[in-house]
Protein backbone atom coordinates (compact mmCIF):
# COMPACT_ATOMS: atom_id res chain seq x y z
CA UNK A 1 0.00 0.00 0.00
CA UNK A 2 2.81 2.49 0.63
CA UNK A 3 4.80 1.29 -2.12
CA UNK A 4 1.60 2.14 -4.44
CA UNK A 5 1.11 5.35 -2.44
CA UNK A 6 4.85 6.60 -3.28
CA UNK A 7 4.83 5.76 -6.95
CA UNK A 8 1.69 7.29 -7.47
CA UNK A 9 3.31 10.37 -5.42
CA UNK A 10 6.41 10.55 -7.63
CA UNK A 11 3.94 10.17 -10.71
CA UNK A 12 2.26 13.36 -9.75
CA UNK A 13 5.71 15.09 -9.01
CA UNK A 14 6.53 14.03 -12.40
CA UNK A 15 3.57 15.43 -14.00
CA UNK A 16 3.27 18.73 -12.37
CA UNK A 17 6.98 19.15 -12.91
CA UNK A 18 6.15 18.56 -16.58
CA UNK A 19 3.13 21.42 -16.50
CA UNK A 20 5.18 23.72 -14.87
CA UNK A 21 8.17 23.47 -17.44
CA UNK A 22 5.02 23.60 -20.01
CA UNK A 23 3.38 26.99 -18.99
CA UNK A 24 7.37 28.54 -18.57
CA UNK A 25 8.81 27.24 -22.13
CA UNK A 26 5.25 29.00 -23.31
CA UNK A 27 6.02 31.88 -21.80
CA UNK A 28 8.94 32.15 -23.16
CA UNK A 29 8.18 31.26 -26.53
CA UNK A 30 5.30 33.74 -26.36
CA UNK A 31 6.93 36.61 -25.02
CA UNK A 32 9.73 36.30 -27.96
CA UNK A 33 7.95 36.29 -30.94
CA UNK A 34 5.89 39.56 -29.38
CA UNK A 35 6.87 42.48 -31.64
CA UNK A 36 7.17 46.09 -29.38
CA UNK A 37 4.91 48.38 -30.39
CA UNK A 38 6.96 50.74 -32.46
CA UNK A 39 7.49 54.73 -30.95
CA UNK A 40 6.14 57.63 -33.31
CA UNK A 41 8.64 58.80 -35.51
CA UNK A 42 8.88 61.97 -35.01
CA UNK A 43 7.36 64.57 -38.06
CA UNK A 44 10.21 66.32 -39.69
CA UNK A 45 9.22 69.86 -40.82
CA UNK A 46 11.35 70.10 -44.04
CA UNK A 47 13.53 73.29 -43.71
CA UNK A 48 12.11 76.20 -46.28
CA UNK A 49 14.22 78.20 -48.31
CA UNK A 50 13.48 81.90 -47.61
CA UNK A 51 12.56 83.93 -50.42
CA UNK A 52 15.05 86.58 -50.93
CA UNK A 53 13.85 90.38 -50.27
CA UNK A 54 13.46 92.06 -53.61
CA UNK A 55 15.73 95.30 -53.83
CA UNK A 56 12.72 98.20 -54.10
CA UNK A 57 13.42 99.39 -57.01
CA UNK A 58 14.61 103.79 -56.56
CA UNK A 59 12.90 106.51 -58.07
CA UNK A 60 14.95 107.80 -60.86
CA UNK A 61 15.97 111.13 -59.67
CA UNK A 62 14.36 113.56 -61.79
CA UNK A 63 15.96 117.33 -61.99
CA UNK A 64 13.27 120.22 -60.85
CA UNK A 65 14.94 122.37 -62.84
CA UNK A 66 14.33 120.56 -65.95
CA UNK A 67 11.05 118.39 -64.53
CA UNK A 68 7.98 119.49 -67.41
CA UNK A 69 5.70 119.66 -64.24
CA UNK A 70 7.03 123.14 -63.56
CA UNK A 71 7.52 124.57 -66.66
CA UNK A 72 4.44 123.26 -68.92
CA UNK A 73 1.99 126.19 -68.29
CA UNK A 74 -0.77 123.70 -68.86
CA UNK A 75 0.67 122.10 -65.32
CA UNK A 76 -0.71 122.99 -61.75
CA UNK A 77 2.77 123.24 -60.64
CA UNK A 78 3.72 125.85 -62.96
CA UNK A 79 6.69 128.00 -61.55
CA UNK A 80 7.00 131.76 -61.74
CA UNK A 81 9.60 133.08 -59.31
CA UNK A 82 12.63 135.25 -59.78
CA UNK A 83 14.35 132.24 -60.95
CA UNK A 84 11.91 131.24 -63.66
CA UNK A 85 10.23 133.28 -65.92
CA UNK A 86 6.65 132.68 -67.62
CA UNK A 87 6.75 132.29 -71.88
CA UNK A 88 6.21 135.92 -72.72
CA UNK A 89 2.68 137.52 -72.77
CA UNK A 90 1.41 134.31 -71.18
CA UNK A 91 -2.37 134.03 -70.81
CA UNK A 92 -3.99 130.86 -69.25
CA UNK A 93 -6.80 130.13 -71.50
CA UNK A 94 -9.33 128.28 -69.16
CA UNK A 95 -9.58 131.76 -67.11
CA UNK A 96 -12.95 131.91 -65.23
CA UNK A 97 -14.85 134.48 -62.99
CA UNK A 98 -15.31 132.51 -59.37
CA UNK A 99 -18.39 133.28 -57.99
CA UNK A 100 -17.30 134.52 -54.33
CA UNK A 101 -17.33 137.94 -53.07
CA UNK A 102 -14.76 140.71 -54.45
CA UNK A 103 -13.03 143.86 -54.01
CA UNK A 104 -10.93 146.46 -55.82
CA UNK A 105 -11.67 143.97 -59.24
CA UNK A 106 -13.47 141.48 -61.04
CA UNK A 107 -11.24 138.96 -60.65
CA UNK A 108 -10.41 135.80 -62.80
CA UNK A 109 -8.61 132.52 -62.33
CA UNK A 110 -8.07 129.19 -64.12
CA UNK A 111 -11.18 127.05 -64.07
CA UNK A 112 -9.92 124.50 -61.80
CA UNK A 113 -8.86 126.60 -59.09
CA UNK A 114 -11.73 129.18 -59.73
CA UNK A 115 -14.18 125.95 -58.85
CA UNK A 116 -11.90 125.13 -55.86
CA UNK A 117 -11.81 128.79 -54.60
CA UNK A 118 -15.56 128.36 -54.38
CA UNK A 119 -15.68 125.62 -52.45
CA UNK A 120 -13.19 127.11 -50.01
CA UNK A 121 -15.36 130.19 -49.70
CA UNK A 122 -18.42 127.89 -49.10
CA UNK A 123 -16.71 125.60 -46.53
CA UNK A 124 -15.28 128.91 -44.56
CA UNK A 125 -18.99 130.64 -44.80
CA UNK A 126 -20.20 127.19 -43.12
CA UNK A 127 -17.84 128.12 -40.01
CA UNK A 128 -18.86 131.75 -39.99
CA UNK A 129 -15.69 133.09 -41.93
CA UNK A 130 -16.39 135.62 -44.66
CA UNK A 131 -13.58 135.21 -46.88
CA UNK A 132 -12.86 138.32 -50.08
CA UNK A 133 -10.86 137.97 -53.33
CA UNK A 134 -8.94 140.72 -53.31
CA UNK A 135 -6.69 139.36 -56.48
CA UNK A 136 -6.53 136.91 -59.04
CA UNK A 137 -5.34 136.64 -62.85
CA UNK A 138 -2.69 139.32 -64.11
CA UNK A 139 -1.28 139.82 -67.04
CA UNK A 140 2.15 140.78 -67.71
CA UNK A 141 0.67 144.08 -68.45
CA UNK A 142 -0.86 144.71 -65.75
CA UNK A 143 2.22 143.45 -63.51
CA UNK A 144 4.46 145.72 -65.24
CA UNK A 145 1.98 148.46 -64.49
CA UNK A 146 1.98 147.83 -60.70
CA UNK A 147 6.01 146.98 -60.40
CA UNK A 148 7.44 150.31 -62.46
CA UNK A 149 4.53 151.94 -59.71
CA UNK A 150 6.39 150.71 -56.93
CA UNK A 151 9.85 150.77 -58.50
CA UNK A 152 8.86 154.56 -58.81
CA UNK A 153 7.60 154.84 -54.93
CA UNK A 154 10.50 152.47 -53.31
CA UNK A 155 13.30 151.91 -55.90
CA UNK A 156 13.72 148.54 -57.41
CA UNK A 157 16.15 146.99 -54.48
CA UNK A 158 12.85 147.46 -51.99
CA UNK A 159 10.35 146.90 -54.75
CA UNK A 160 11.79 143.35 -55.46
CA UNK A 161 10.70 142.40 -51.97
CA UNK A 162 7.27 142.50 -51.98
CA UNK A 163 6.99 143.21 -56.20
CA UNK A 164 7.36 140.43 -59.01
CA UNK A 165 8.85 141.68 -61.82
CA UNK A 166 6.25 141.51 -65.08
CA UNK A 167 6.57 138.05 -66.63
CA UNK A 168 7.52 136.30 -63.29
CA UNK A 169 4.56 136.84 -61.37
CA UNK A 170 2.55 133.94 -59.63
CA UNK A 171 -0.66 135.60 -60.10
CA UNK A 172 -0.10 134.95 -64.61
CA UNK A 173 -0.27 131.28 -63.96
CA UNK A 174 -3.61 131.98 -63.49
CA UNK A 175 -3.52 129.84 -60.13
CA UNK A 176 -2.82 132.69 -57.74
CA UNK A 177 -5.19 134.75 -55.63
CA UNK A 178 -4.61 137.22 -52.86
CA UNK A 179 -7.45 136.54 -49.93
CA UNK A 180 -9.35 139.19 -47.82
CA UNK A 181 -11.58 139.20 -44.49
CA UNK A 182 -14.67 141.55 -44.13
CA UNK A 183 -12.47 143.99 -42.70
CA UNK A 184 -10.26 146.15 -45.20
CA UNK A 185 -7.79 147.32 -42.58
CA UNK A 186 -6.18 144.24 -43.18
CA UNK A 187 -5.84 143.61 -46.16
CA UNK A 188 -2.57 142.79 -47.83
CA UNK A 189 -0.99 143.22 -44.77
CA UNK A 190 1.01 141.02 -42.61
CA UNK A 191 -1.51 141.52 -39.64
CA UNK A 192 -4.22 139.59 -41.71
CA UNK A 193 -2.51 136.45 -39.86
CA UNK A 194 -4.59 137.56 -36.96
CA UNK A 195 -7.85 138.12 -38.19
CA UNK A 196 -10.38 135.08 -37.99
CA UNK A 197 -9.96 134.52 -41.78
CA UNK A 198 -6.27 134.94 -41.85
CA UNK A 199 -6.03 132.09 -39.29
CA UNK A 200 -8.79 129.85 -41.07
CA UNK A 201 -6.77 129.50 -44.07
CA UNK A 202 -3.59 129.20 -42.31
CA UNK A 203 -5.22 125.08 -41.16
CA UNK A 204 -7.82 125.12 -44.14
CA UNK A 205 -6.65 125.89 -47.31
CA UNK A 206 -4.50 123.09 -48.07
CA UNK A 207 -7.58 120.56 -47.89
CA UNK A 208 -8.67 122.57 -51.16
CA UNK A 209 -5.70 122.45 -52.73
CA UNK A 210 -4.22 125.96 -51.99
CA UNK A 211 -1.32 126.55 -50.13
CA UNK A 212 0.28 129.92 -48.36
CA UNK A 213 2.87 130.76 -51.29
CA UNK A 214 5.57 133.46 -49.36
CA UNK A 215 5.31 131.90 -45.89
CA UNK A 216 7.05 133.35 -42.82
CA UNK A 217 10.64 133.75 -42.36
CA UNK A 218 11.78 132.17 -45.65
CA UNK A 219 12.33 135.25 -47.53
CA UNK A 220 15.87 133.90 -48.59
CA UNK A 221 14.34 130.24 -50.46
CA UNK A 222 11.01 132.45 -52.11
CA UNK A 223 12.36 135.76 -53.08
CA UNK A 224 9.33 138.04 -51.63
CA UNK A 225 8.51 138.66 -47.72
CA UNK A 226 6.02 136.57 -45.87
CA UNK A 227 2.63 137.19 -47.49
CA UNK A 228 -0.29 135.50 -45.05
CA UNK A 229 -2.70 136.32 -47.47
CA UNK A 230 -1.25 135.28 -50.76
CA UNK A 231 -2.30 131.77 -51.95
CA UNK A 232 -1.74 129.03 -55.01
CA UNK A 233 -3.75 126.63 -56.27
CA UNK A 234 -1.30 123.16 -56.42
CA UNK A 235 -3.96 120.65 -55.85
CA UNK A 236 -5.31 118.66 -52.65
CA UNK A 237 -2.92 115.95 -52.84
CA UNK A 238 0.08 118.43 -53.71
CA UNK A 239 -0.98 120.90 -50.84
CA UNK A 240 -1.80 118.72 -48.42
CA UNK A 241 1.56 117.46 -48.35
CA UNK A 242 3.24 120.47 -48.38
CA UNK A 243 1.12 121.67 -45.63
CA UNK A 244 1.94 118.15 -43.50
CA UNK A 245 5.61 118.90 -43.88
CA UNK A 246 5.14 121.97 -42.10
CA UNK A 247 2.62 124.70 -42.64
CA UNK A 248 5.07 127.13 -43.15
CA UNK A 249 6.93 124.96 -45.98
CA UNK A 250 7.33 127.01 -49.28
CA UNK A 251 6.74 125.72 -52.71
CA UNK A 252 10.49 125.97 -53.47
CA UNK A 253 11.67 123.87 -50.54
CA UNK A 254 9.32 121.36 -51.01
CA UNK A 255 9.96 120.56 -54.62
CA UNK A 256 13.82 122.09 -54.41
CA UNK A 257 13.51 124.87 -57.04
CA UNK A 258 15.76 127.71 -57.19
CA UNK A 259 13.86 130.62 -56.21
CA UNK A 260 16.01 133.49 -54.85
CA UNK A 261 16.77 136.37 -56.26
CA UNK A 262 17.01 137.43 -60.05
CA UNK A 263 19.27 136.77 -61.95
CA UNK A 264 20.40 139.87 -63.74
Amino acid sequence: MNKRLGILTLILLAILTALAGYILFRNDWLNSGKKPTPEPTPEVTPEVTPTPESTPTPEPTIDPETDDRFFNTDSLLVVANKKHKLPDGYEPADLTTPNVEMRYNTWTMRAEASAALEQMFNAAAQEDIHLVMGSGYRSEAFQKVLYDNYVSRDGVEKADTYSSRPGYSDHQTGLATDLCGQDSNYDLTQKFEETAEGQWLRVHAHEYGFIMRYPKDKDEITGYKYEPWHFRYVGVETATAIYNVDEFCSFEEYFHISGGGYAD
